[in-house]
C-alpha cells in the first residue's frame, strides 16, 4: 500500500464491524507476556480513535497527557481509560472518556468499528473504538489530565517511512518497540501499536 489516504469507505472496510467486537486477549499479549503477572487479569479498557475531516482528507486526534500525572506523563495517546463499572460496552466506555478529558460530545462521534484489543504492560486489555469526529468539535480539557489535544494528517502515519523501530528496556528486559514524530511530539508505546494494526489492516483491505 502507498501512502495515500484511504478514503472512509476503505476504513470501514478494514476495521471489525460493530456487530462483532474483539475480544480478549490482546494480539500481542505474547509478545509481552513475561513482563505480566499471569495471577492478575489485565483490566477492560477502551480508547477511541478518533478520525477528523479536514477539508479533502483525514486526520487522527490525539491527547498528551498532563506531565505531572504518576502514570504515562507527558505521553502521546488516544483519548480513553478503564471501563466503569456501568459501561455496557467499549464503545460507552470510549465515548464517556473522550467527553471526560476533551469536552468532545457524544453526538459529534460516530463510532464504525473495532480495531483489534492491545493487551498492556500496565496492566489493561484495550479496545481501540474506531470513529468519525466532526471537525466543529469544541474542545474543554480536563487540566490536571490532558495537557493538549492536536491532529495529525492520517496520510503522514499510513506512510511506512515515517516510522522507526527502538529498543527500550522494560523490568530490565529489551523490548522493541515502533515510534514516530511529528512536530515535536513523540508517538510510541500502546499508541503506536495501536496505530500499526490499524496500517496492517489497511494493508490487507482491497
Amino acid at each position: 500500500m502507498n501512502a495515500a489516504e484511504p478514503a472512509s469507505g476503505r476504513l470501514r472496510q478494514a476495521v471489525r464491524p460493530l456487530d462483532d467486537p474483539p475480544a480478549p486477549p490482546g494480539w500481542n499479549l505474547e509478545a509481552i507476556a513475561d513482563g505480566l503477572d499471569p495471577a492478575v487479569p489485565q483490566r477492560p479498557a477502551a480508547v477511541l480513535v478518533p478520525f477528523v475531516q479536514r477539508a479533502d482528507a483525514l486526520s487522527l486526534l490525539f491527547t498528551r497527557r498532563h506531565p505531572h500525572l504518576r502514570q504515562h506523563a507527558g505521553e502521546v495517546s488516544f483519548p480513553g481509560g478503564g471501563a466503569d463499572e456501568g459501561d455496557s460496552n467499549a464503545i460507552v466506555t470510549a465515548v464517556r472518556e473522550t467527553g471526560e478529558e476533551t469536552g468532545i460530545q457524544p453526538a459529534l462521534i460516530e463510532p464504525f468499528g473495532y480495531l483489534d484489543c492491545l493487551d498492556t504492560i500496565s496492566g489493561y486489555c484495550v479496545t481501540p473504538v474506531a470513529a468519525f469526529v466532526r471537525g466543529d468539535y469544541s474542545l474543554r480539557l480536563q487540566p490536571d489530565e490532558v495537557d493538549e489535544v492536536f491532529e495529525v494528517p492520517l496520510g503522514f502515519i499510513l506512510a511506512r517511512g515515517n516510522w522507526r523501530r527502538e529498543e527500550i528496556r522494560w523490568q530490565g528486559r529489551p523490548r522493541e518497540i515502533f515510534a514516530l514524530d511529528w512536530q515535536a511530539r513523540r508517538v510510541w508505546g500502546a499508541t503506536a501499536a495501536i496505530l500499526m494494526n490499524l496500517l496492517e489492516r489497511l494493508e490487507r483491505t482491497p
